[in-house]
Formats: C-alpha cells, structure tokens, sequence
C-alpha cells in the first residue's frame, strides 16, 4: 500500500481580502467538486464491481477517485485556514 503524504505550507501573514477570497473559492470549489463527486461515487461503485468478478483493481477508475479525495483534501485544508496554497478548480486527473 502506498502511504499517503500531506505537506501544508502556510505564512503567519494574513489578508483580509484573501479571506473573503477563500469564501468565494470554496463555493464555487465545492459545486464543481461535488458534480465531480458524483461520478466518483459511480467510480467507486464501478471498481468495486470490478474487483468482485475480476478480482483485481481498474487503474482508471483508482486514479479518477484518488484525484478527487486529494481535490477535496487540498480544499478543505485552504477553507479551514490550514494553507495560504489555493487548490485548482479542477483537480488533476
């Protein structure tokens, strides 16, 4: 199993207006990764599918449903304050 790695980088220094950025970027973030999230739930659906008739894991359907945890991830560290590091609109897949 691979383990998994989080580096958080954040400044002392704040901004007010980054902070009412962050309000806006976690709306519109969440919209579009909760549409995404929905064909990850028919992602996870599908691998696990796979995995019972044949017995091993699609690398597709892994990679598409890891990407979007890390998204969400990386999301949920920016709005909690955690990181001044923005997470992409999309994620990468």
């Amino acid at each position: 199993m691979d383990s998994i790695k989080i580096s958080v980088k954040s400044d002392e220094k704040a901004s007010r207006i980054e902070l009412f950025i962050r309000f806006v970027w976690y709306f519109i973030a969440m919209i579009i990764l909760g549409i995404i999230g929905i064909f990850a739930y028919i992602a996870v659906m599908l691998q696990w599918l796979h995995i019972l008739i044949l017995a091993k894991r699609h690398p597709a359907l892994g990679k598409f449903v890891n990407s979007w945890y890390t998204a969400v991830a990386q999301l949920i560290f920016y709005i909690l304050l955690a990181t001044d590091e923005r997470p992409p609109l999309m994620p990468e897949f």
